[in-house]
């Protein structure tokens, strides 16, 4: 799956995020993960010898970092996953989205190679095979909200040979989490609310017959704006969004200078999300803060608003002013 623009620019991502071209494969409980490609097939060194989850100890209270010890080398030739401590809310099941917190655990050399704990605080992500790797995925459906829960993950349930360089993850080593599952919900599928009518000097907005938006036309003879524009489409019913929340968001970008587009999460088949605290796109912050779950909103974000560099691959120069259009489908 590609990543969007935005996704692709933050500093410091989810390494749990499924890697481009990640596919559908089958795990020991036969639950159906992403297609599987030849490099998804790598399988631990003939000489190292598989284990099962219950070589892996955890210790410390749920909501703090817990302790995670084994011998090493670890490995394990299926995803196999254990409540440390059961919750007391809903059974996740995929689709949802869920807000946790997680460290990762390297089981060649017990190196920790992510944790929400370090990043600075629980992490939220859509929990569907194709977004996530899907050892993840499966390790976490059924598991009830509330729950500390482990995980262990062949390579072919993980990064495949292709491994994980950016984390120092090799495609031969199996992965270790610990999740404490914080809250689950399910995003709206696209924009609910009352129609606005914007003022007709702003760019257009075209939708199809079940009201996804397909186009943004640029208006003629209208100068770009020099100051950020924040415009509701449809106004949403929902909470108000904070700065510090994490959004759930579909998304299509158009070059106002050009009038093309250039990127599109309808497109791409699936909403992203965007930690407001952290995207590097300030106008999107500034845009979306206390805009309400549900709206539709037009952004037209000036070049010092805007992405503040030429995006490789597409016509934006870092000196040209972006235009969104953005259905905010659900905040944590």
């Amino acid at each position: 799956m590609r990543r969007g623009l935005i996704a692709a620019l933050l500093t410091s991502l989810l390494v749990v995020t499924a890697a481009c071209g990640s596919s559908d494969s089958t795990d020991s409980s036969g639950s159906p993960g992403a297609k599987p490609t030849k490099s998804a097939e790598a399988t631990a060194p003939a000489t190292q010898k598989t284990s099962t989850i219950e070589a892996v100890k955890v210790a410390g209270d749920p909501g703090k970092k817990p302790t995670v010890t084994f011998d090493k080398p670890f490995s394990v030739a299926s995803t196999q996953s254990k409540v440390i401590k059961a919750g007391s809310g809903p059974k996740l099941a995929e689709g949802q989205e869920v807000v946790v917190d997680y460290v990762g655990i390297n089981g060649r050399d017990s190196k920790e190679f992510d944790s929400s704990w370090k990043n600075g605080g629980p992490t939220s992500f859509g929990l569907a095979k194709g977004k996530l790797i899907n050892g993840f995925v499966t390790g976490l459906v059924g598991k009830p909200v509330g729950s500390r829960v482990l995980i262990t993950i062949p390579p072919k349930d993980g990064y495949g040979a292709n491994g994980q360089p950016q984390a120092g993850i090799k495609g031969t080593d199996s992965l270790v989490f610990v999740i404490d599952v914080k809250k689950a919900y399910k995003p709206l599928s696209k924009a609910e609310g009352t129609k606005v009518t914007p003022p007709k000097n702003l760019p257009a907005v075209k939708t199809d017959a079940k009201d996804i938006p397909t186009a943004i036309t640029i208006p003629k003879g209208e100068a770009a704006p020099k100051k950020l524009v924040a415009q509701p489409l449809i106004q949403g019913k929902g909470p108000k969004v904070t700065a510090k929340q994490t959004i759930n968001f579909h998304y299509m970008a158009v070059n106002w200078r050009t009038g093309k587009p250039f990127d599109s999460s309808w497109q791409r088949g699936g909403y992203e999300n965007l930690p407001l605290a952290r995207t590097p796109v300030k106008g999107l912050t500034e845009g979306l803060v206390g805009q309400t779950v549900g709206s539709r909103v037009l952004l037209v974000l000036p070049p010092d608003q805007g992405f503040g560099q030429d995006l490789p691959q597409t016509d934006v120069k870092k000196t040209d002013t972006v235009v969104f259009v953005v259905d905010i489908l659900g905040a944590s």
